[in-house]
């Protein structure tokens, strides 16, 4: 089965087409320094046949982690607690890459206050309500140099490679937007302006990691809002990302502003939690709490999935268009499905997350012709009490 064929990115040999796609683990101290928890969760996956693991996003500077429990990879004193979890992940014959981003202007609304407010345009961030400032040009520079600086340490510490997080609405998503990126100095204005700044933290990891490194991507295909990048756009970009020297690209799609960051998803908002996660979030909403459950039931309606695997024809759409492997992420739960992704169409790889949480050993399970669905309900209540700082897990394994 083509599923578990080897597959080769960048140089580096993946031994099958399972990706644990990125999702944040919980597993770091607020300095970003790995716990012992990471590394026996990445051995878990690996054990279990995940081929290609992807790290939730690692921080490239100091505060900048979302939810405070994530990877940093701002300093070298981080360097050595990690070798352990790259390690765990090559003990079992998995391979392991370090997710780079830099989160604003989506930041939890106290830490955009405390670190600043920023983004690729001056105005409101719709998703923590702060009023933040356009960054200079400086600060690009530096940043994608922090780029680079990260991308070393993630190789030092045994990573085989990393991925840019160019979706879903952070820092590089954004700058990529016409709808978010309104410059009109080199960093904006047109399609090169808007892609300059992606061009040079691409520059600066490839010089900082050397030639024979793989640098993939994680890109959305749109964003989901008017006036955001669209498929046609995002499709010159990943042109542009091959031309470069890509070694794959993962196809995701949508920003945080679209149900409360839950589109896409095949499964529904978890009511009370997000509740609870808003009540914190906002306080000033806690008054409203009784009210908030229909307007959530509402979006969940508004942005649910149902389909399985909806990405796969924008996926099918991105294999066309380029050479280098093209990863389908999106809702996939079935053996069935996964096979027939790289049977039967151009995408190289398929991707998974809130599954394997639940299931570390799902790949093997379908390799031994077990398990065929995914025991995953799409409850998201893992998504939702990582932004209480907790751990990953699955909190309805009773389901």
């Amino acid at each position: 089965m083509r599923l578990f064929e080897p597959i080769s990115l960048g140089g580096v040999t993946i031994p099958n087409r399972i990706v644990k796609s990125a999702m944040a683990e919980g597993q770091s101290d607020a300095s970003g320094q790995a716990l012992p928890g990471l590394a026996r969760m990445y051995g878990r996956w690996a054990r279990g046949g995940v081929g290609l693991a992807i790290t939730g996003m690692a921080h490239i500077r100091p505060g900048f982690s979302f939810t405070d429990r994530e990877i940093g990879l701002y300093r070298d004193a981080n360097v050595e607690p990690l070798r352990a979890v790259t390690a765990a992940a090559h003990e079992h014959g998995g391979r392991i890459f370090a997710q780079l981003c830099h989160a604003p202007p989506q930041l939890p609304r106290a830490k955009a206050k405390e670190l600043g407010a920023v983004a690729p345009s001056g105005g409101l961030c719709r998703t923590n309500l702060r009023w933040g400032r356009a960054l200079t040009g400086d600060e690009l520079r530096r940043l994608a140099k922090d780029f680079g600086a990260a991308a070393r340490r993630a190789r030092e510490a045994g990573f085989d490679g990393v991925q840019l997080h160019a979706a879903h609405g952070y820092l590089l998503s954004r700058m990529l937007s016409p709808r978010d990126n309104r410059r009109t100095d080199r960093w904006g204005g047109s399609f090169e302006g808007r892609l300059a700044f992606l061009s040079e933290v691409y520059s600066e990891v490839r010089r900082a990691v050397g030639d024979d490194y793989p640098i993939i991507i994680k890109l959305n295909a749109h964003d989901g809002l008017r006036g955001g990048l669209d498929i046609e756009t995002s499709l010159r970009i990943a042109r542009r990302l091959e031309e470069w020297g890509i070694a794959a690209i993962e196809v995701s799609a949508g920003i945080a502003e679209v149900g409360l960051g839950f589109f896409p998803n095949r499964g529904s908002i978890p009511v009370e939690s997000s509740k609870e996660y808003l009540g914190v979030e906002f306080p000033f909403l806690r008054p409203v709490k009784p009210v908030l459950g229909p307007i959530i039931r509402g979006l969940s309606r508004s942005v649910r999935l149902r389909e399985e695997a909806y990405f796969a024809p924008l996926a099918e759409r991105f294999a066309r268009a380029v050479s280098v492997p093209v990863i389908c992420v999106g809702g996939i739960r079935t053996l069935a499905t996964a096979s027939r992704l790289v049977e039967d169409t151009p995408v190289a790889m398929v991707s998974l997350a809130r599954p394997l949480v639940r299931q570390p050993g799902l790949p093997r399970a379908w390799q031994r012709g077990e398990s065929p669905t995914a025991q995953c309900t799409s409850c998201n209540e893992c998504f939702v009490h990582l932004g209480f700082g907790q751990p990953l897990k699955c909190w309805n394994k009773t389901a």
